[in-house]
């Protein structure tokens, strides 16, 4: 009798697996907007030790519309359609973008500590850490950044089922909403008196849900080159920004802003 009970359990789920199967999901067609990875840098001048500031920034980011298209090749996607159809994914990015932010930085000897939280077609927030010197400064951040997607698909949910055919049923749909991505990188500027050379690498991979899940898309890699001059408390700078996806230029433009500091 104990045999049996203990061997009912068993016999139950090997009958769900064979009579049910699993559902995978292949996306024929993806084609879903995205942004740059948001920008990340230092105080952009030598802050004393054992001090604190604010900073409050608005740029305007002007990049080429370019519709980057995701190959098989490039993406690192485990929901690749069937090998008999050529999957059509891409991004839609570019365009004219606002984007602000509020940055908090604390400095200890050399070392210091920031947290920031800004808007890029979307909310993102950091924590970031690293050196700042009198000629030089570097750092790392890592955070999250809630950007908002519009997607436009068509694939099959499959149903595998052991001893039998896939059973497939095609979907055509619309998405629209908010994802949630990890991002993070490195920034490293020079300083010299209250003229400021930056360069900052942010990346993210976008994970928007769709049709019950989030399809592993290619990851997307911003570097921002910028430079700048301090005036007082108003800090004016410019630059380029570049983004590759999986190596290839995915758009390019340029960036400028305004920064104000509160303390």
């Amino acid at each position: 009798m104990n045999l049996k009970r203990a061997l009912f359990p068993v016999f139950c789920s090997l009958f769900a697996l064979v009579s049910t199967g699993c559902i995978n999901t292949h996306f024929q067609k993806l084609h879903m907007t995205a942004s740059e990875a948001p920008e990340v840098h230092g105080a952009n001048t030598y802050q004393q030790p054992h001090s604190a500031s604010w900073r409050v920034t608005g740029k305007i980011n002007s990049n080429t519309r370019r519709d980057v298209k995701i190959t098989p090749e490039t993406s690192n996607s485990k929901n690749k359609s069937k090998e008999s159809v050529e999957p059509d994914w891409l991004y839609k990015m570019g365009g004219v973008e606002f984007t602000g932010k509020a940055d908090f930085f604390y400095k200890a000897n050399s070392a210091f500590l920031g947290t920031g939280i800004g808007y890029n077609d979307g909310i993102y927030h950091h924590f970031s850490f690293g050196g700042n010197f009198s000629h030089v400064e570097f750092g790392f951040f890592i955070g999250l950044y809630h950007q908002y997607f519009d997607a436009d698909y068509v694939g099959e949910h499959c149903e595998v089922v052991l001893f039998s055919d896939d059973k497939c049923d095609s979907f055509s749909n619309e998405s629209h909403g908010l994802s949630t991505s990890l991002f993070g990188g490195g920034f490293a500027g020079l300083i010299f008196g209250d003229f400021f050379l930056n360069y900052s690498l942010s990346v993210y991979a976008p994970s928007p849900e769709i049709e019950g899940g989030s399809p592993d898309l290619s990851g997307i890699h911003s570097n921002y080159f910028t430079m700048g001059y301090r005036f007082h408390w108003v800090e004016v700078s410019a630059g380029f920004v570049m983004s590759l996806v999986e190596g290839s230029i995915a758009s390019y433009g340029f960036t400028g802003g305004l920064s104000f500091y509160l303390n």
